[in-house]
Formats: C-alpha cells, structure tokens, sequence
C-alpha cells in the first residue's frame, strides 16, 4: 500500500516494526498531529507492513534503507530484544541529522551504541500506556504520559510534538534509571494483575463462579486503586497488618499452607508492615513481623 497521505507536516516518520506500539503511535499521530507526518512502515513481514501502511494510509517500505532514506525521525517498534539489531544494520546507512527512537519501557538511548559517529541524535520514549490491540489502543493515548532521556537536540524536537502540540506531561529521565523505572511500572500494572488473579483463584477455590469472584473483588479493587491515587499508599492502607491484627494473619497464613499463595502473601505482607510501621510509629508490630 502506498499512501504515504497520513498527515502534513515537516516531521516526516517511519517506523520500524508494524506490531501495536508501532500501529497505535502512527494512526494517533496521523490523526491528531499536524506537524508529523507518517511515511510508513518496514518490517519482516511483508503482510504486517501492509496492514500497517494501509491502517494509517502511508508506505509500506520493501527495505529499511529505503525508510531511512524518506524519513526524518525513525521509530524502531520492534521487541526489544530486536532494537539492537534494528540499529546494527541501520546505522550503516546514511543517519546525518536524523532521529533514531524507540518505544521500550526498559531500554535507554544508550543502546544506540556509536550513533555520534552517524552524525543522528537518539532518544527513547516511553508512554506509560497499555497497547493492547493495535488498531484501537490509540483512541486513548492522549491520555498518556511520556518518559523521555536522549540528546539535547531529539528531546527539544519530541517535546515540540508530543508536549506542545500534542500536549502530553513528559517527565525526563536519566538512562541510569531507565529500567529501575520500569520495574516501578511493572509492579503498577502486571504484578497488580497477578496478584488479582491469586485472589480470583482462591475465591473460586471457595467455590465462586468466575463471574461472581469478579462480581466481588472489582468495586473492592477499584475503590482501593482510586483512595491510593487520591489520598497516597499509607492513607489507602487498609486492613489486618495496620490494624496490627496477628491472630487474622496468623489465620491466614494457615489457610494458605501448600499453595503458591503463601510466599506472596508473606512477601508482600513484610512490606505492609514497613508502611504500617510508618504509619503509626507508636505501634509495636514485632510479633507480626515473626510470623510474616
């Protein structure tokens, strides 16, 4: 598909790897950019590119040269154990005065190894952002905020897009910190799901339907995720461990014999003992402790 109609601006961008980061980022630009302008996409395959190109009516590219080439910024969306590939074979090309970028939560610019060389500038983005289907996860991406750390010159060019015009909170980072904070991401979203699914799977140990465990757990989940933001962790806190409760955690903690939710329950429970102990510094929590 050659489109290559997706927006008007003077940004000209190409993305490398058509997957829903790749997607979602080229379609939310298209449509609500009008300094960027999406020339398309390369990837692998052939068949993921055209679906690419067309959902966001710009190139299907047959080659990476040929994108670099066309494009002032290039997006590399692939894995992330595929980036440093990606830039292996890119930065053969001619690179002066161009953006390379890249999406990973984890990785920094610095993975860009020898980009001073190419005359480029690097940058790594990161929308704190779930993208979990390609072709509808950009419809909510204006509300997402963006960590940035790179050069000078290709944060002053992404900030212009994404926080003048597009009006994103960005917060900078140093590349030191880029994967301790994607840690603090992980256990925000997946370990929360994790550990909501252990509280589903002792519910319907108890004989609850997949329906009814939701049923409870969903308003109890939600009112807790909405006190902490409001009110901060320690004030959220609820609960046997602040209320320093040992006989319930004692019961607990037997109910819980010869299941993998023990260790959890353990583990995460010496940290709610941290913040109760914070919390109310005149409280004696050691007996809880011992048993943790």
């Amino acid at each position: 598909m050659n489109g290559d109609k997706c927006g008007g601006g003077n940004i000209n961008i190409g993305f490398i790897g058509a997957g829903a980061v790749g997607c979602s980022m080229g379609k939310y630009l298209c449509e609500n950019s009008s300094i960027a302008k999406i020339k398309g996409y390369y990837s692998r395959t052939s068949k993921s590119v055209d679906i690419a190109a067309t959902f966001t009516n710009s190139k299907a590219y047959a080659s990476p040269e040929e994108l670099v080439n066309e494009c002032d910024v290039i997006c590399i969306t692939t894995p992330d154990d595929i980036i440093l590939k990606v830039w292996e074979q890119i930065k053969n090309y001619n690179l002066q005065q161009k953006i390379i970028c890249h999406f990973s939560g984890s990785l920094s610019s610095d993975i860009f190894s020898g980009i001073e060389e190419t005359k480029a500038e690097k940058i790594s983005i990161h929308p704190m952002y779930a993208f979990s289907d390609k072709f509808t996860s950009y419809r909510q991406l204006n509300t997402a905020r963006l960590t940035m750390e790179g050069s000078s010159k290709a944060v002053k060019v992404m900030q212009e897009l994404f926080g003048d015009e597009l009006h994103h909170k960005i917060f900078m980072l140093k590349a030191s910190d880029k994967v301790k904070y994607h840690a603090a991401a992980a256990f925000a979203s997946n370990y929360v799901v994790g550990i909501f699914d252990v509280a589903l799977e002792l519910l319907k140990d108890c004989g609850f339907t997949d329906e009814d465990a939701f049923s409870l757990l969903g308003p109890l989940t939600m009112g807790n995720v909405k006190s902490l933001i409001e009110n901060g962790t320690l004030d959220a806190l609820t609960g046997p461990v602040i209320r320093n409760d040992t006989g319930t955690v004692k019961k607990h903690i037997e109910a819980l014999e010869g299941t993998d939710a023990l260790k959890i329950y353990k583990s995460v429970g010496e940290r709610l003992i941290k913040m109760s102990e914070k919390k109310n510094p005149d409280r004696d929590y050691s007996e809880l402790r011992k048993i943790m």
